[in-house]
């Protein structure tokens, strides 16, 4: 997993404001009138076919204070488990309890899982690729911005690699704690039922697909999360999340972080929840889970639903060789695909209107980098990128250009043939002729 989409390598499946943003926008347009009566007893909906395993209740776990999970919050994470269940459509995962920690926790617990699996090492990589695209400046470090965003919007996470569940709640097994646990218990099952690929530690070393993979796993979770709700929360509960949400600071945070964070869930509710069905409150997920089967390739297939119907590929694209072009003093420390979706977030960040950001990189075929550094910290950056028209590869290189204008380094946009467009970044005038000439 390279940089521009590296997170917290464990916390995979984690729930963000904008998840329950999503509960907050349905509370204001008025869809909590599709809840039950909460005077009726929660039960399965007779048209699921899926009934939960045997499985043996959890073990107590710490609580906000430090104490262990009293029995009726024990009771109450079974009944949320076997209604998910019920729901998605899936057998049990064999989890314990969750554990519930506080915001305040929550730092500390962000601050251990970046010590343990984002060594130093991959740290100083991602930043120098960063501002090698110009994403980060000098005095940035991905990891502090990173903890300080992950600190102020994770809800809850689901760790892949322990099956380990982490509940944030300053108030116990409130409503919105309820309502995370029916999230990333949803993530338990998947990885229990499919073992999605990006769920390991490594994560995939394509950016791109890691990318729409999650979007896969956290819309299923946000549709699934929206079933729930209205099905098992009272009109009051959903009111008090709905008008609970405070929105995050992000300040001093890169508005790329931040929009690539929300991605997965907002893009993802809508392409889950159009697969699932016309019912929100009865999603079938048949469709859904024939996706873990022929996962999406590209963020191009989960933006675009006649690309996913036609299963539309990338188009294969080689980064040029830096290593060759710049000699045995340089090393290539990444490379990857951007993808459409990152090229229209990062278009952004620039400065360049959103919608105008999202034409550019709309017609995207296809795009592979490379990241080199040399003698006296100097870097070279070579994107290579293929555009289904003409006309796509034009309103890119028009757009990438604005952005080359405001960028503290030389930076080019060059065509190559009708449709592919090379894009180069250094440290100097003389590598960047350097990097030109050879890659052309």
């Amino acid at each position: 997993m390279s940089a521009p989409q590296r997170a917290v390598a464990i916390t995979v499946a984690v729930l963000v404001i904008v998840a329950t943003g999503l509960l907050a926008f349905a509370v204001a347009d008025g869809r909590t009138g599709l809840d039950p009566d909460p005077s009726v007893a929660a039960t399965a909906s007779p048209s699921r076919t899926s009934t939960p395993t045997e499985s043996a209740p959890p073990s107590a776990g710490p609580s906000p204070s430090g104490d262990p999970v009293d029995e009726d919050v024990l009771a109450t994470i079974v009944e949320i488990e076997e209604q998910v269940i019920a729901i998605r459509g899936l057998d049990a995962a064999d989890i314990g309890a969750p554990d519930l920690i506080t915001r305040a926790e929550l730092a500390d617990e962000l601050v251990r899982l970046f010590d343990e699996q984002y060594p130093p090492e991959d740290r100083e990589r991602d930043n120098r690729t960063l501002r090698a695209f110009g994403l980060l400046d000098p005095d940035e470090d991905i990891a502090e911005l990173q903890l300080r965003l992950l600190g102020d919007q994770v809800l809850g996470f689901y760790d892949t690699v322990e099956d380990r569940m982490v509940v944030v709640t300053d108030a116990g097994l409130d409503p919105a704690a309820k309502l995370t646990y029916a999230h990333e218990y949803t993530h338990a099952l998947q990885d229990a039922a499919f073992a999605p690929e990006h769920f390991s530690a490594e994560g995939l070393d394509d950016d791109d697909r890691q990318l729409a993979m999650t979007t896969l796993t956290e819309g299923d979770a946000t549709v699934t999360m929206l079933a729930w709700a209205f099905e098992h929360l009272t009109q009051e509960e959903l009111l008090e999340i709905g008008t609970g949400i405070e929105v995050p600071d992000t300040t001093g945070i890169p508005s790329w972080m931040v929009n690539q964070l929300q991605f997965p869930y907002s893009t993802g509710q809508v392409w889950i929840g159009t697969l699932a069905g016309p019912d929100p409150l009865d999603p079938d997920f048949a469709e859904v889970d024939a996706v873990y089967a022929d996962p999406p390739e590209s963020t191009e297939q989960v933006m675009h639903l006649e690309a996913w119907d036609a299963r539309e590929p990338p188009i294969p694209v080689e980064a040029p060789d830096l290593a060759s072009i710049l000699g045995g003093d340089w090393e290539v420390i990444d490379e990857s695909p951007v993808g459409e979706a990152s090229i229209g977030i990062f278009l952004e960040h620039f400065g360049i209107d959103r919608q105008l950001a999202t034409a550019a990189a709309a017609g995207w075929g296809g795009d592979r980098y490379a990241v080199a550094y040399g003698p006296d910290d100097a870097f070279a950056l070579a994107w290579r990128l293929a555009w289904d028209t003409p006309e796509d590869a034009t309103e890119f290189a028009d757009a990438w250009g604005a952005v080359a204008e405001t960028l503290p380094f030389p930076t080019i946009v060059r065509s190559i043939g009708d449709t592919e467009m090379l894009v180069v970044h250094a440290a100097t005038d003389g590598l960047l002729r350097q990097v030109v000439d050879g890659a052309e």
